[in-house]
């Protein structure tokens, strides 16, 4: 199974397709005539009202600190097997790329923290589709899994392939994904009270540094340039996943409290 292969069978795990992520439905009314506000539909407004529900909702604190705890453990022998397996530049910048990767990760954390622990949020997709999910616990495990993944696969020498016709293509994708990525991080912030920002800003930031110190990895392991801009590909599609996520709690949030 190759790692594109991989990464959407465990997104699929934890999410609905994230081609419905940002359509919204019609306003809903409750059996009071309530009309809630920004187009959230009764079920994914009321706790009682049929849902979906993904793993990170079902999960008790304890399971989801055993995961974390599984997942990070695993991460540190991944990361350590392969950097051992390289030498020279490409060792140093395995080094640079990680530390930037942990950087991420924990301004993520500090980020989610903020609002995102203890509530349950309900995702909003389409009508139909709604579910219920733990912001918090869901963008933690998915980047934990989207790195180890990322570092096992490379250190059996496995790399996202793109046919090298498309690869004009391809690279105006990456700048267009990695433009819409900027503006859907700033719907973060302009939906959410201006306390939680920083934080939020700065989780962003530490991404985009982490994503430029990966691209220079991988730059080091192929000279393919179909390969280095078919796995930038692949990290911004994963942030855009997850931020569109954010993005909704975000909402959510404001929603229930100004309601």
């Amino acid at each position: 199974m190759n790692k594109t292969t991989r990464i959407i069978k465990q997104v699929i795990l934890c999410t609905l397709a994230f081609a419905s992520l940002w359509a919204y439905s019609a306003p809903a009314f409750a059996a009071s005539d309530h009309n809630y506000t920004q187009n959230w539909a009764e079920s994914a407004v009321f706790y009682t009202s049929p849902c979906d529900e993904t793993e990170a909702f079902l999960m008790t604190d304890e399971e989801f600190l055993f995961h974390r705890i599984n997942l990070e453990n695993r991460l540190v022998c991944a990361y350590s097997v392969f950097l051992g397996s390289l030498e020279g530049d490409r060792k140093e910048a395995l080094k640079s790329a990680q530390k930037a990767w942990l950087d991420c990760y924990y301004a993520y954390v500090a980020a989610l923290e903020q609002l995102w622990l203890e509530p349950v949020k309900i995702h909003f997709a389409v009508t139909g589709h709604e579910r219920r999910t733990n912001v918090y616990r869901e963008l933690v495990l998915l980047l934990l899994t989207n790195r180890i993944t990322d570092l096992e696969e490379w250190n059996m020498g496995r790399m996202v392939s793109m046919d090298e016709g498309l690869l004009e293509q391809k690279t105006e994708e990456l700048n267009e994904m990695r433009r819409q990525l900027q503006i859907d991080m700033g719907l973060c912030n302009y939906v959410i009270q201006e306390e939680y920002r920083l934080k939020i800003m700065d989780s962003h930031k530490k991404f985009f540094i982490f994503f430029d110190k990966n691209q220079e990895f991988v730059s080091l392991l192929t000279d393919d340039p179909s390969v280095i801009t078919g796995e930038g590909l692949l990290q911004l599609d994963r942030m855009t996943y997850m931020t569109g996520v954010h993005y909704e709690g975000c909402r959510f949030f404001r929603r229930e409290r100004e309601e």
